[in-house]
């Protein structure tokens, strides 16, 4: 890589940006989290934390991303974050949909790694860590070790389904606790241990429905922990994460 294009680079704003099926927030810089809703009044842009409608999102998105370009002209560079069992064909509408929004460049990384690390874990530890996000539209268990993903576990089950207990008793928790049964179950006795040990940790929007903490703490028998500020843990988290992928990235092209 030549020190032009790495200049060129530097200039750039540097956006995470989490895409979620309820609110979108994008974190520039050291600056403040800039929210908006992912919907426009009835019509959905994102379903199951994925997008369904790209037109729409694209529309939501290109405001927020007009105001990180530098100068009003330089295009930034974006990390985004998607559920981990994002297919391909979800995968590439993602990426489309924010470089048509007006961003330079994008990177796509796990939700939940995001969720770790803004929720405070040393994910660089080889010691397990477990993070369960639940978002709007999608639940997202990982085993974090050493900075990669071990393990994931998803279902398109979120806060909304979570809150309409009433409507439909329990069917919504026993889905996500169920999600999450057979998440530790498949973990290897030694790894088990280690996630018992350091317990769950609860991001997203779910960690704030009253009694769901401890529902999931009572079902697995792991203490269950909701992160300081659980709706920002993917934005902050991708945001920390940015600079080292935007430059290993830089230096493998």
């Amino acid at each position: 890589m030549d020190n032009t294009r790495l200049q060129l680079w530097n200039w750039r704003q540097q956006v995470a940006l989490d895409l979620g099926t309820a609110t979108i927030r994008i974190a520039a810089g050291r600056g403040a989290v800039f929210e908006r809703s992912s919907c426009l009044g009835e019509r959905e842009g994102l379903r199951g934390g994925v997008i369904v409608d790209q037109t729409m999102v694209v529309q939501l998105l290109k405001p927020l991303l007009d105001r990180t370009r530098l100068f009003g002209i330089v295009k930034p560079c974006v990390l985004a974050c998607a559920p981990s069992d994002v297919n391909r064909i979800e995968r590439a509408r993602l990426t489309q949909a924010v470089l048509d929004a007006g961003a330079a460049s994008v990177y796509v990384i796990p939700e939940p790694l995001a969720a770790a690390v803004g929720a405070g874990l040393d994910v660089s530890s080889s010691y397990a860590q477990v993070v369960v996000d639940i978002g709007a539209g999608v639940t997202d268990c990982a085993l974090i070790r050493m900075s990669r993903i071990q393990a994931t576990a998803a279902v398109r089950i979120g806060c909304s389904q979570l809150q309409q207990d009433a409507a439909r008793p329990q069917f919504a928790r026993e889905r996500v606790a169920g999600l999450l049964e057979g998440f530790l179950h498949n973990l290897s006795p030694e790894i088990g241990c280690e996630a018992i040990e350091n317990g769950i940790c609860l991001t997203g929007g779910g960690a704030l429905i009253p009694g769901l903490p401890a529902f999931l703490e009572a079902r697995t028998g792991i203490t269950v922990t909701p992160a300081a500020t659980p709706c920002y843990c993917v934005v902050e988290g991708a945001r920390a994460i940015l600079p080292v992928v935007v430059m290993l990235n830089l230096w493998n092209e």
